[in-house]
């Protein structure tokens, strides 16, 4: 008899251990969409109001949930502002492919890069924001290397490609990180920049300047064969 009840509080100890690892596993889920929910509420607020007249108390407004609840996941509006900003280039370096491959033609490879450069202008959330992010840094020079200081290298994959291709005899550069400055120079120079003061209407002829600015990148620093 004691075997038995022994046993049946071992089913039912194991079975509170099942539920209470669901429990964590959800409260982490409920905590992930929550904290995502924040961050498009302050996306809106920020590329509507600015980054100066925007307040916490907004964000939650907009986001639908509490003012504690912003500042349960973010200390500050500058914290917020960091996540916002770290968030928009991990979707964007998310586009980005990773892995050199010899297989495939130089041309395809860069223009994979570039596209993924330009899927941050290419929707109109994603170009306000841009938008948004280019006059803030630009009228606070100070507070732009702050907030960048708290990302990724920039072009960090690209020049890790750009390592495997020099290595793999197919490109010839003195700097690999000057070679990704002028590649995304110009990108952001003939494509971005345009797309931004067009409200995206530029990017219908995006395809011929792709080409030429691809073609203009290989001829430099492209080997022959």
């Amino acid at each position: 008899m004691s075997m038995i009840n022994y046993t049946i509080r071992c089913n039912l100890s194991h079975g509170d251990f099942n539920m209470s690892d669901q429990t964590k596993t959800r409260k982490k889920r409920d905590t992930h969409e929550k904290r995502q929910t924040i961050l498009v509420g302050a996306v809106k607020v920020f590329i509507e109001s600015g980054y100066d007249v925007s307040s916490m108390d907004k964000i939650a407004e907009v986001a639908g949930v509490s003012k504690r609840t912003v500042y349960n996941h973010f200390q500050s509006k500058e914290s917020l502002f960091q996540a916002v900003v770290n968030d928009f280039l991990k979707q964007r370096d998310q586009q980005k492919p990773i892995e050199y491959s010899g297989s495939r033609s130089l041309e395809e490879q860069l223009r994979e890069f570039a596209e993924a450069e330009l899927y941050l202008i290419d929707d109109p959330t994603r170009r306000g924001l841009s938008k948004f992010l280019t006059s803030v840094f630009v009228m606070d020079i100070e507070f732009g290397k702050k907030i960048r200081s708290g990302a990724k290298p920039p072009h960090e994959s690209f020049i890790k490609w750009l390592n495997s291709a020099q290595e793999d005899g197919k490109l010839n550069f003195q700097s690999a990180q000057l070679a990704a400055q002028i590649f995304y120079g110009l990108v952001e120079g003939c494509l971005t920049y345009a797309a931004l003061f067009t409200d995206g209407a530029s990017l219908k002829f995006k395809e011929p300047v792709l080409t030429e600015l691809i073609t203009t990148f290989i001829s430099r620093y492209g080997v022959d064969k």
